[in-house]
């Protein structure tokens, strides 16, 4: 558990003050260092290059003149550092430092650029941050108690450090109000039913009823005399509407009839007379008499056909049904408003006048909305729009407040309040409501529920954290983790965009495309709910197909389109290496990319970014039957010859040649245009492999803390709402010692991330 926060300020203060009486002394420290050991260094392997008058790249490491001219250009510094952890500078046609000169700079550069101090942590700050598109659904389908699709009403959200939820990007225009408006407006309709409550409405399209004939998008089109037909289940005995919504072609001497047919009587029936391209509303009141599901079917009596018709408009007589309607019952009392409406409209006090009828629904909605106690007057003033509307009813009056409370700010930004916000010395622990939305922000991408605001208002949820997290991860609505943090950091929702070139791979399609999505989300969400450790991500003997998954991995014994853990014998498939997802978006549509497959490898799993490669560098050629026939990894070594592009590509392309066995769609070869292949590397270390197997064990076995600092980096990043930045690196080390000491547990590692310093802490803006 975290320490006492009082406890924790007070350490805090106690350190600024020991801070200052050390300063100098460690100033001295690490300036006596620099000239002792990383100027002779940085000399020797990069000055040729960066100092000395000479500023390849526009860097000039000697214009630096003290460490506080480091400290204020840290993001060049952290290129500078990234390059030399990464073994991309010097150059590799250059001398190389040893591996202890090359730990001696970064120390160096640690501690002099990037100082931190672990006892008095800094939680950094999120920017207020904008519920995304995705979030804001959700929340109105929680708060709202229906389901109501409003992401087509709402422009793309922009991301930034590689996910959505950025504060930093998540911007207001007014369009986006707009829409936001637009959205609350379609939601609120599907809610609530102001005034008396219409009868219920049963609609059927005509492409979904049976009989005979063809079926259309436009619907059920009878070109021979013959029934289209619906099951309809009433409510109750009494009179019902049905509307035929219906259009033909006239034939002969008329237009079509067509009869209405209950349990196979005929009740009534039409000349339609409307043309195809103008379908026009036939209506007819009916009686049921019993609760019994009832066949409703329209019948078409007077087909007619004469290709010698004189006039060639009425040689084909045809009936179009494009809906069925029933509406009903039309007598007796109004039916029940629904739950959501009552959910928000609750039971109204004998003589309870509107005003104070509608501050305490307002009242109740906003709390739950707002997520956190309504503050003095807050609600009041939505009184105004009450008012505004009050002769529609005041059902009608709270609804127009509740729109507007959907466009809020404390709706829309998820706020968090605290002392001093312009302070940047002023660290505080977020306050329990401001936790509660942290943390079904980051599992559910949505709204607390009532337990968790319950336990935030008595100020019980810190010490029920272990509990809440496991029911947060167990409830359905952990999904949304899977799917938007999956979606994101493994770029799963690139899948659908992905598909092989049909000439080359042409069993492929789309359904098993997404099937391998839906593959890696399965092993991500078994891990956690498992609690398994987070390496089996890496290294799972089994995972998760259907029928056409299987085959297409060569998987026996599978059929149905069902998905199912199995076993995987064969060690190629162990982990999300031997996922087709992660083949198809670092591929080509005509061949693999061992760049691409690097690149994703260091990305996301060890959150190694290589730099962007320099302008101007040509694309490899795709296979060709004609002119100079060179593997691919031929090409790659011959690309390596550029100097620019050696120490880049020395990085990536061994790790993508370990993963060639799998074509473009994730099938396995052993052979590319009738040559072998050769699935041998040597990464930058040193250490040689051969195949994915052996490349898989590599990163398992010697590059395991990589993998969980970039797992619970990424996670943090999600998690938080913004990038990480130099002084969260005692949070992130707390982490991953955590993480590793658990076995490597996965809940683990979420428990250290949610007890993290910048999860229950923030502090005020600079």
């Amino acid at each position: 558990m975290l320490e006492n926060p009082r406890l924790f300020l007070i350490q805090a203060a106690a350190m600024t003050v020991i801070a200052g009486a050390a300063g100098h002394a460690q100033t001295t420290t690490v300036e006596a260092r620099w000239e002792s050991e990383a100027l002779p260094l940085l000399e020797t392997y990069c000055y040729d290059c960066h100092g000395d008058g000479i500023k390849k790249g526009e860097l000039a490491i000697d214009k630096f003149g003290s460490i506080a001219e480091m400290q204020q250009n840290r993001e060049v510094w952290k290129r500078i550092r990234d390059h030399i952890k990464h073994r991309l500078m010097p150059p590799l046609d250059e001398d190389q430092p040893t591996v202890a000169e090359r730990e001696k700079m970064l120390a160096w550069i640690d501690d002099a650029v990037f100082p931190v101090d672990p006892k008095n942590p800094d939680p950094g700050r999120v920017t207020l941050r904008r519920l995304n598109r995705v979030e804001y659904q959700n929340t109105l389908r929680d708060l709202l108690g229906t389901d109501v699709n409003v992401m087509d009403l709402i422009p793309p959200d922009d991301s930034g450090y590689g996910f959505d939820n950025i504060g930093d990007v998540l911007t207001l225009s007014p369009a986006h109000l707009e829409r936001y408006l637009e959205a609350a407006r379609v939601a609120l309709d599907k809610t609530i039913k102001p005034g008396v409550m219409p009868p219920a409405e049963t609609k059927t399209n005509g492409r979904d009823m049976k009989g005979d004939g063809n079926r259309s998008e436009e619907g059920h089109y009878l070109y021979m005399a013959g029934k289209a037909e619906t099951i309809y289940r009433p409510l109750r005995p009494g009179k019902y509407r049905v509307t035929v919504r219906a259009c033909g072609t006239l034939g002969g001497d008329g237009p079509p009839i067509m009869e209405l047919l209950a349990d196979g009587k005929k009740l009534h029936e039409w000349k339609v007379d409307a043309p195809m391209d103008r379908p026009k509303d036939y209506t007819h009141e009916i009686q049921i008499d019993g609760k019994d599901p009832l066949p409703i079917a329209v019948n078409f009596t007077n087909d007619f056909w004469d290709e010698n018709h004189p006039d060639r408009s009425r040689r084909d007589r045809n009936l179009m049904v494009n809906s069925v309607t029933i509406t009903g019952p039309l007598d007796g009392p109004p039916p029940q408003k629904p739950q959501s409406h009552r959910r928000i409209f609750t039971e109204r006090k004998a003589g309870e006048s509107d005003h104070a009828y509608a501050l305490k629904v307002l009242g109740q909605f906003a709390r739950k909305a707002f997520r956190r106690p309504i503050r003095e007057g807050e609600t009041e003033r939505y009184l105004t729009l009450v008012d505004m509307a009050k002769d529609e009813g005041i059902e009608h009056g709270v609804r127009l407040a509740l729109e507007a409370m959907l466009v809020s700010p404390s709706f829309l930004y998820r706020e968090e309040p605290q002392p001093e916000p312009d302070n940047a010395k002023k660290i505080h622990l977020v306050d329990e409501h401001a936790l509660a939305t942290r943390l079904s922000y980051f599992f559910w991408s949505s709204m607390p529920d009532q337990r968790l605001m319950d336990l935030a208002t008595r100020g019980e949820l810190r010490k029920n954290l272990d509990g809440e997290i496991d029911r947060l991860i167990t409830d359905k609505r952990s999904r949304q983790f899977v799917s938007n943090f999956t979606g994101q950091w493994l770029r799963l929702r690139d899948v659908p965009s992905s598909l092989p070139a049909k000439r080359e791979f042409p069993d492929f399609n789309p359904r098993l495309r997404d099937s391998m999505r839906r593959e890696t989300e399965m092993l991500f969400s078994h891990v956690i709910q498992q609690d398994l450790p987070m390496i089996r991500l890496l290294d799972a003997d089994f995972t998760f197909v259907n029928e056409d998954l299987a085959r297409h991995y060569d998987i026996p014994d599978v059929s149905g389109g069902d998905f199912r853990k199995v076993e995987l014998k064969d060690s190629r498939r162990h982990g999300i290496l031997g996922h087709g997802s992660v083949h198809l978006l670092t591929s080509y549509p005509l061949r693999t990319s061992p760049v691409l497959r690097g690149k994703y490898v260091l990305e996301n799993l060890l959150d190694t970014a290589p730099p962007p490669p320099p302008p101007n560098i040509p694309q490899l050629e795709p296979p060709s039957k004609h002119g100079e026939q060179r593997s691919l990894r031929e090409q790659l070594e011959k690309h390596r010859e550029d100097p620019s592009c050696a120490s880049c590509h020395a990085l990536m392309d061994p790790i993508g040649f370990g993963m060639e066995n799998f074509d473009a769609s994730g099938a396995w070869r052993d052979q590319d245009g009738g040559k072998p292949i050769d699935a041998s590397g040597e990464l930058a270390d040193g250490q040689k492999f051969h195949g994915v197997e052996e490349l898989r064990k590599v990163l398992v076995q010697d590059h395991r803390s990589d993998f969980h600092r970039s797992v619970a980096s990424k996670m943090l990043t999600y998690a938080l709402g913004r990038g990480l930045d130099w002084y969260d690196k005692p949070a992130l080390d707390k982490i991953v010692a955590d993480t590793e000491a658990a076995g490597g547990s996965s809940r683990a590692m979420l428990r250290a991330m949610i007890d993290s310093v910048p999860f229950q802490y923030r502090r005020g803006d600079k």
